[in-house]
């Protein structure tokens, strides 16, 4: 899974997750210390209490932080897209949801959709 803004990769490389091999320590660090990232607070006063049994079962969290993006994307419009690659059927009924914390106002246009 990553997200693209405009033509901006992130992360610029795959974190190569198996939940069921228990490999998924890179994004379930990303998803624990989101408070003390962000915000910029202690991780012993943010502490988000996510265990890894938590982030794996029944549902994990994908944080990207995209703060650190080039000077063009801060001053224009942005197009962001969440991707994803799965090796095996996605369940029916999955599902997914997307927050954006920013700065700027934004505007949702579904499946790239003007609206």
């Amino acid at each position: 899974m990553f997200v693209i803004m405009n033509q901006d990769r992130y992360p610029a490389v795959d974190y190569n997750l198996s939940l069921l091999n228990q490999q998924f320590s890179r994004a379930y660090r990303a998803a624990a210390t989101f408070s003390e990232t962000f915000y910029g607070v202690d991780q012993i006063i943010t502490q988000s209490n996510i265990t890894p049994l938590d982030f794996k079962d029944p549902f994990p969290i994908f944080v990207y932080d995209v703060s650190k993006q080039s000077e063009r994307l801060k001053s224009s419009g942005v197009d962001i897209q969440i991707k994803s690659t799965f090796n095996a059927a996605v369940p029916a009924g999955t599902e997914a949801y997307a927050v954006v914390i920013s700065e700027k106002l934004l505007e949702f246009q579904p499946d790239g959709q003007n609206l």
